[in-house]
């Protein structure tokens, strides 16, 4: 994959929130109080002292001569650049995010709670390509998707400082300390410094391509999908560890989209209609999509790479239909935003609202899950265009690579404008670099429905809200109706063809039809376990007098049965079978006796992928070779849930129990098994709790019998007197507790004073490892028979 010619500057930390090295005054050039032409005086003396204090008579006078050269030409570039920010060094915004600009050939970095840009860095040889931009490890990294160059960026310096060359077509991808370059095509992985730009190693071949798009996770372990196979390959610290296999199998590679949740890894398989969550050490949770998202073609359904909470959005762009799915809670909520021409974009989730791109106009669709409806959209750009979206601090940012403008959202909604080719921003461009406009021309376009309010620019600079003066208006006055000084207001003459407003219209009013009854919003519809939850926006216009609920299942019971004009307006139904899915409307009735019903909500299920069983118990049968599992249902299990434990080999697993509790039998005694018990139903599945059980029943049993006759009791490296050797001995009269593992037949004994016969032998744990006594003179419950004992497994 590489061709890494790479070179970066030494020495320096990067990532980190620059210091500032000099005080303010050494950052700005100016002195304290001072401004303007006063400050270039300033500057200009101290420049003139430096010089005088190296060419003084005690130097070398060809030194000095350099010397008094270059400080010259430094004070001529300040009389000529002046003291503005480009030379500035530079502070940028703790809560901020850089976003590119392919036209410029740059990249700005803003101050998300402002919007202002606060340090712009040229990206060389970038002017007009495509570039992506790694912002989630510990350095800023930039690559040029058409040539392959790749780039860190030095926010302490606002200057590019490493670069390397590789391959077109790659995708950057960063988490942690860790940086990656994935080759899509030729099914590549290879490390990178992110320092250097260089890379580590050799790259890794995963076989099997195209790739999917990857994401690394906040610890730098990379997830890559391999849709052919149908698995997702972490890469933990840097290393292919095995795939995980998340796909079933088919004769066409699956849709794996990567998602990071709250930065845990989630894998949405389009083709076989799953979410599921991944760890380390294999499948976590899987939740089922609705019918209607799962049914959508083949490359039409978008996730977004990461999303700052537990909900991931699932979108099916051309339906408009949608999926949010809580990756911890299970439950799933379907909405509409409707089907149209216009080109939907990755959605994106802020708080309640979900953003959705239109690339054919430059704005944002939000749906507010609270309302359950869409609300005024908001411009970005106001032409046509790639949006792309990601949420950064809490904050929504939404960035158009080829247009001048970019937007940051605020989890209340509140919208600030970012002007990336901001010309009074720090930078370290070379004095005299000009910016380019860019976008015809345009600075910004005009502000959208959510934008703030722009502010007048007075005399005195923006934020005033007196307006300049006209030249013959008198001083102190200034003109606020454009008319010269103020005076009491007129009434305007009417003009030809324009009513007299002081007269009345000799037409009367219009007669206005009566308003026609509207249907209430789209509802959308929550599962949760043995529920469902419907919630709609309220009919416009004429108000109706009350709500009622069609499509709820038969039995099922609806609260409440209807809602009146004031709403609140949710349903709740209980009952329905899990097995099936189900599709609402709401019906609006009206004083007049009409009614109007609105569109059909998605599919949902009334339950949710269960999560982990609790309380897990095990016991064994008389002599082992079994296990006997009980358990207590996840809290959020309804009906239709069913468990599987698996774990006990072939042929002795148990599937699809109904109950709470499993028998498993032709196991080996003596061997520790590792169970699984898993939870699932058809909202989903993964809610698993893993057992070890060591399959032993060791008793500690007290030494009886053993009389003070002079006569020890042997212990035995074998069942038997006459093979194997001696490993030691219980003095006569004394009776210690031994740790009995189990009983087999060996040699005949008889008990020295009471004559009894035995041919058992106990195996006990002696000395850190195994040996033999014979039972007769052990206290178990049948010593005296010479037969086993039911409290004591038989060893075979």
């Amino acid at each position: 994959m590489p061709d890494a010619r790479g070179s970066s500057e030494e020495g320096r930390t990067p990532g980190l929130r620059p210091r500032r090295l000099v005080d303010e005054t050494e950052e700005t050039g100016r002195e304290p109080g001072r401004s303007g032409v006063a400050a270039l005086k300033a500057r200009c003396a101290r420049l003139a002292r430096a010089a005088w204090a190296t060419v003084r008579p005690n130097r070398r006078r060809a030194t000095g001569y350099i010397a008094l050269c270059s400080v010259s030409a430094l004070v001529g570039t300040s009389v000529v650049v002046g003291t503005g920010k480009a030379g500035a060094v530079p502070d940028l915004a703790d809560i901020g995010a850089w976003l590119t600009s392919s036209r410029t050939g740059e990249a700005a970095h803003a101050n998300g709670l402002t919007g202002d840009v606060d340090g712009k860095v040229k990206l060389p040889g970038m002017d007009g390509h495509p570039v992506s931009i790694s912002q989630d490890g510990k350095t800023v990294l930039v690559l040029d998707e058409k040539t392959g160059k790749l780039v860190r960026i030095d926010p302490s310096q606002l200057t590019v400082e490493g670069s390397s060359r590789y391959g077109a077509g790659l995708q950057l991808v960063s988490g942690g300390k860790y940086a990656y370059l994935v080759d899509p095509v030729k099914a590549r992985v290879q490390r990178i410094d992110p320092v250097r730009t260089t890379p580590i190693g050799a790259p890794v071949d995963l076989g099997s391509g195209p790739l999917g798009k990857a994401v690394a996770d906040p610890k730098g372990t990379l997830w890559v999908p391999v849709p052919g196979k149908g698995k997702v390959v972490p890469f933990p610290r840097g290393k292919k560890a095995a795939g995980i296999k998340v796909a079933a199998g088919s004769s066409k590679p699956a849709t794996l989209l990567m998602t990071l949740a709250d930065g845990r890894p989630v894998v949405t398989d389009t083709k076989g209609g799953t979410v599921t969550l991944l760890k380390r050490t294999g499948r976590g949770m899987r939740f089922k999509l609705p019918s209607n998202i799962a049914k959508a073609p083949t490359g039409s359904v978008l996730v977004p790479a990461a999303t700052a909470g537990d909900v991931v959005p699932v979108l099916a762009r051309k339906s408009g239909r949608m999926a949010l799915v809580n990756t911890r809670t299970g439950s799933l909520l379907t909405a509409a935003l409707g089907a149209s021409d216009h080109q939907y974009g990755t959605p994106q989730v802020l708080g309640s609202k979900v953003y959705v791109p239109d690339q054919s106009n430059g704005t944002l669709k939000v749906y507010d899950t609270e309302a359950a409806a869409i609300t005024k959209p908001v411009k970005v750009t106001g032409d046509p265009g790639k949006l792309s979206l990601f949420v950064r601090d809490g904050l929504l940012w939404v960035n158009d690579a080829d247009n001048a403008t970019a937007v940051v959202i605020n989890s209340a909604g509140h919208v600030n404008r970012v002007h990336k080719y901001d010309t009074d921003a720090p930078s370290g461009r070379k004095p005299g670099q000009k910016d380019r406009t860019g976008d015809n021309g345009k600075r910004d376009p005009a502000p959208g429905p959510d934008a703030p309010d722009p502010l007048p620019e007075g005399p005195s600079g923006p934020g005033r809200n007196d307006r300049p003066s006209r030249p013959d208006a008198p001083a102190g006055k200034p003109d606020r109706d454009g008319d010269g000084p103020d005076k009491p207001a007129q009434d305007p003459e009417p003009g030809p063809g324009k009513p007299d407003p002081k007269k009345p219209d000799p037409t009367g009013p219009d007669e206005e039809e009566p308003a026609k009854p509207q249907p209430p919003g789209v509802p959308q519809a929550e599962s949760g376990p043995g529920t469902i939850r419907v919630s709609f926006a309220p009919s416009s216009g004429v108000k109706p007098t009350g709500y009622r609920l069609k499509g709820a299942p038969p039995g099922a019971e609806v609260k409440p049965a209807r809602i009146g004009p004031g709403g609140p307006f949710t349903f709740e139904i209980e009952g329905g079978s899990c097995d099936r899915q189900y599709s609402f409307t709401v019906e609006a009735e009206f004083s007049d006796g009409q009614k109007a019903t609105s569109g059909r909500s998605g599919p949902a299920r009334p339950c949710v992928a269960p999560g982990q069983p609790q309380n897990v118990k095990y016991d064994f049968p008389q002599g082992g070779k079994g296990i006997d599992l009980t358990w207590q249902a996840p809290a959020n299990a309804g009906k239709g849930t069913t468990y599987d434990v698996t774990g006990a080999g072939a042929g002795n697993d148990k599937r699809n129990l109904t109950g709470t509790e499993a028998s498993l039998r032709g196991l080996e005694n003596f061997r520790t098994y590792t169970l699984t018990i898993a939870a699932k139903n058809a909202a989903g599945s993964g809610g698993s709790v893993v057992q070890r059980v060591n399959l032993s029943n060791t008793k500690t049993i007290r030494v009886e019998d053993n009389v003070d006759d002079g006569d020890d009791v042997g212990v035995r490296s074998q069942p038997s007197t006459t093979a194997g050797t001696r490993k030691g001995k219980i003095p006569a009269g004394q009776t210690p507790q031994l740790k009995v593992v189990c009983q087999v037949r060996g040699t005949m004994e008889t008990h020295d004073t009471y004559g009894w016969k035995s041919n058992v032998w106990d195996r006990i744990e002696w000395e850190g490892g195994t040996a033999y006594i014979s039972d007769l003179w052990v206290g178990t419950s049948n010593h005296k028979k010479g037969d086993y004992s039911p409290e004591v497994w038989p060893c075979n």
